[in-house]
């Protein structure tokens, strides 16, 4: 989680970016997928997807977008 749990809309936490470099350097030992959840958006699922994420979850972002595929489409 990216966010304090419990209702969407809140913002990133970019202290998540240092916990996923830091589990994106152990993927060659273990088989395991790194999935983001909370305050995703095209910016932070970049630096998510810099530092190693293999999965975003995007709520808000997407549905309260006014055009959700192109939020969606940001995000690959």
């Amino acid at each position: 989680m990216s966010v304090e749990p419990g209702f969407g809309g809140q913002s990133f936490q970019d202290l998540a970016v240092e916990k996923i470099k830091q589990l994106a350097s152990l993927k060659s030992q273990y088989h395991f997928m790194i999935e983001v959840d909370g305050g995703i958006n095209a910016s932070t699922g970049l630096l998510c997807k810099e530092a190693g994420v293999d999965v975003l979850v995007a709520g808000s972002y997407v549905f309260n977008a006014s055009d959700r595929k192109k939020a969606i489409d940001s995000l690959k």
